[in-house]
């Protein structure tokens, strides 16, 4: 059964497959770093926006 050829549309749903495990870790990393930078510049924002209000 292993040994039989296998059709074009296997082998292109296997590439795309591979490829989305392969490129999906990087992808997942990128967006984490995104969000944890994204609440990095909330929270710098906001010590800005208290130390402004206690001088004023």
């Amino acid at each position: 059964m292993l040994s039989r050829p296998r059709s074009l549309l296997f082998w292109l749903v296997l590439i795309i497959l591979l490829y989305t495990v392969a490129t999906a870790p990087m992808e997942l990393a990128h967006a984490v770093l995104a969000l944890v930078r994204g609440i990095k510049r909330f929270f710098d924002s906001l010590d800005i926006l208290i130390d402004a209000l206690e001088r004023s």
